[in-house]
């Protein structure tokens, strides 16, 4: 895969997204992105708004490669809470640093889809249909809308235990809007779907790449029902590069994504992360980052 940009990290592989955004004992931002610099990627992802500062960036010397923004597509009074309050922060801190994006967009999820993440039958009964998959397109359409009013770009991200999240789900979202795609290889298998397959699919409208592994025993535990998704997600469904289900060196030598010049994001999301773990994470994501440095 030729790239023109580079390999860059995520918070969430840090511990610090939007579930742990209020916590006291995260890893600071300073030290997280001198760690990540240090480590040898050449960008990073915004993180919660406030997180991270244009300060601790110049200091890295890291670009930041986007920000995530997920917003209740369903629920229309949510949704522009959602917008002032991820999506147009995020947003303006792009612009700040004069890069072009992308914001990542996302579905919030619902607890009914958190309940049924990972398990095709509950997928299947809980997604929405009709009117309410409408206004939810509709709603993605609008945040992207807004994204270009700030001067960035925006994706859309199929997200585990949200409501665009299958197979089915994203195709209705290619073919309904036209949003470039942020394609994640380990939520791709969570939504039950093969994750090579999808991204020669879509090649032609993935504009940012997350490469995520996954751990077979724990995705069959949830899909049997003995595991619910956010106790796979605490106990590491997503596993180090080379250690799971996904062939991620296959997905980076697709044919049909070589001509791909957009950041390629190695996450490896953790629930939390205390400044204690820092030195375990830094060993993984030195582990992930040397197995991907080795496909390319």
């Amino acid at each position: 895969m030729e790239r023109s940009k580079g390999l860059a990290s995520a918070p969430v592989t840090w511990g610090v997204w939007e579930r742990t955004a209020g916590r006291d004992d995260l890893v600071p931002a300073g030290v997280l992105v001198r760690t990540v610099a240090e480590l040898g990627f050449t960008g990073i992802e915004l993180g919660p708004p406030g997180y991270l500062g244009t300060g601790e960036l110049a200091e890295s010397g890291l670009d930041l490669v986007g920000g995530f923004a997920p917003l209740h597509l369903d629920d229309a009074e949510a949704f522009q809470a959602d917008v002032e309050e991820w999506l147009d922060p995020i947003a303006a801190a792009l612009a700040e640093t004069g890069k072009e994006g992308p914001v990542v967009l996302a579905d919030a999820g619902s607890p009914e889809r958190s309940v049924g993440a990972g398990r095709p039958d509950e997928q299947a009964r809980t997604a929405l249909t009709g009117d309410r998959l409408a206004h939810a397109l509709e709603r993605v359409a609008q945040a992207a809308e807004r994204c270009r009013a700030h001067g960035v770009d925006a994706v859309f991200h199929h997200h585990a235990a949200t409501y665009i999240e299958t197979p089915e789900e994203i195709a209705a979202l290619v073919e309904h809007t036209d949003v470039p795609l942020c394609f994640d290889t380990g939520h791709a298998v969570a939504g039950g779907g093969d994750p090579l397959e999808l991204m020669r699919t879509y090649a032609k409208r993935i504009r940012h790449l997350h490469l995520k592994d996954v751990d077979p025993v724990l995705l069959a535990r949830v899909r049997a029902g003995e595991v619910p998704w956010e106790q796979a997600w605490g106990d590491g469904i997503f596993c180090p590069f080379g250690k799971g289900m996904v062939d991620v060196r296959g997905a980076l030598a697709l044919p049909e994504l070589q001509d791909y010049d957009g950041w390629i994001v190695l996450e490896q999301d953790r629930v939390a992360v205390r400044e204690s773990d820092l030195p375990a994470v830094r060993t993984v994501e030195e582990a992930n980052l040397r197995y991907v440095q080795e496909a390319l």
